[in-house]
Formats: C-alpha cells, sequence, structure tokens
C-alpha cells in the first residue's frame, strides 16, 4: 500500500500544560485528554480545566478529544463543560444507538474506538457510518485490562482491504521506531500514539513527541 502524506497525528493522554504546548509546538492535529479512573493519563476535573483555559488563550492549537468509557450523560456533561472539547472520543462498548445520543445530545463529532484482534473485528465498521466521524482502530489487550494506551500492535495488514467511507486513525503500541512502516502497509492519513512518546508510565516527553510527529508527517 501506498505511504500516506500529511498524516495527522493525535496525541492521546497529555495531562499538563507542558504536554500541550509540546504537542501544539510539534504540529500535532489532535490532543486526546482521558477521563478514566483506571488509567494512569486520567484526568481531573481541575486538570482539565486547567488545560482547556491554557489551550484557549492560544491559537492554532491542536484540537481537543475528551476520551471517555461508557460514561453517563451527567458525566459525559461535566467532562464538556470544563475540557470544552472538539470532538468526544467514545473507548467502551458503547453502542451506535447510544453514541447517536451522545451525538445528538452534546452536538460533537464522535471517534469511535474499534479494537481489533482479527478480521472479524471490523465487520462491524458499517454500523457506525453516519454515526461516527472517526473510527479509531486501535490494538484488542486482555480482556479486563485497560481499553487503550497499553501498547500493543494489532496486525496491520488487516487494515489492507479495509475499505469503510468513515475516516479513521491508526493507533496501537505505534512509535518513532514503526510508524514509518504502519503508515505504509496501512496507508493511514491520521495516528494515535500514547504511550509511545512517553518517558515513564503516563509521563509524556516532548522529544518524543517532536520525533513522532515529523517521522509521522513525513509518511
Amino acid at each position: 500500500m501506498t505511504a500516506a502524506t500529511g498524516v495527522d497525528v493525535k496525541i492521546c493522554g497529555i495531562r499538563t500544560v507542558d504536554d500541550y504546548d509540546a504537542c501544539r509546538a510539534a504540529g500535532a492535529a489532535f490532543v486526546g485528554m482521558v477521563f478514566f479512573p483506571r488509567s494512569p493519563r486520567h484526568l481531573s476535573m481541575q486538570e482539565a480545566r486547567t488545560l482547556a483555559n491554557h489551550a484557549d488563550r492560544l491559537t492554532g492549537g491542536p484540537a481537543r478529544v475528551a476520551l471517555t468509557v461508557d460514561m453517563y450523560d451527567a458525566g459525559l456533561e461535566e467532562v464538556v463543560a470544563v475540557a470544552q472539547p472538539q470532538l468526544i472520543q467514545l473507548h467502551g462498548s458503547e453502542t451506535p444507538d447510544r453514541a447517536a445520543t451522545i451525538r445528538e445530545r452534546f452536538g460533537l463529532p464522535l471517534i469511535r474506538a474499534i479494537r481489533v484482534a482479527g478480521p472479524e473485528d471490523l465487520a462491524v465498521c458499517p454500523e457506525w457510518e453516519g454515526i461516527a466521524d472517526w473510527l479509531l482502530f486501535d490494538a484488542k489487550g486482555d480482556p479486563g485490562g485497560l481499553p487503550g494506551g497499553t501498547g500493543h500492535v494489532f496486525d496491520w495488514t488487516l487494515l489492507a482491504e479495509h475499505a469503510g467511507k468513515t475516516r479513521w486513525m491508526l493507533a496501537g503500541g505505534l512509535s518513532v521506531d514503526n510508524i514509518t512502516r504502519a503508515v505504509t502497509e496501512t496507508g493511514a492519513t491520521a495516528v494515535d500514539v500514547s504511550s509511545g512518546v512517553e518517558s515513564a508510565l503516563g509521563k509524556k516527553d516532548a522529544d518524543r513527541i517532536h520525533n513522532f510527529v515529523s517521522r509521522a508527517q513525513l509518511g
């Protein structure tokens, strides 16, 4: 598959103003703000407010994505009010009907995570057409484990024949060492990274962010 050019990068799991500034300086298109207490990248409402207020004082920064996992309406309302995201990412077991309700209620574009281990996992993609603005193909982790950000890689050849109408991002174990091959093999025009730009669990590294974005955008 021909390598994509102009690849958009989403840096997921930012936690500090410095993280945001590093993503902005590197040219990331999206930043992910995680709202899932079991994650080492989980944000408190105060941390989210600080990040959102900082970002809103700047121009030309990446779009903020609120990553949620099977969150009830009350929680979503608080997240949207505090973080002021431009997109909501659904990373749990939300159904298309539930997603449609969220989209209608909050009026925000949706990213739907699809956890992939085999070709059968891609069979659900048509159900999300017209509901999700993006699909995010991530590696399926261990049962009962974290839903994302685990550093696992899935078989990229599974995407070789994917011909869905919905835009998609590639995630799962990406790093500066494999991003060129990942883009070449899948034709991805957008990628998502979390652990691959960290110096320790949950701690983003500015140099790794810059290097990853640069390498991804070379295609």
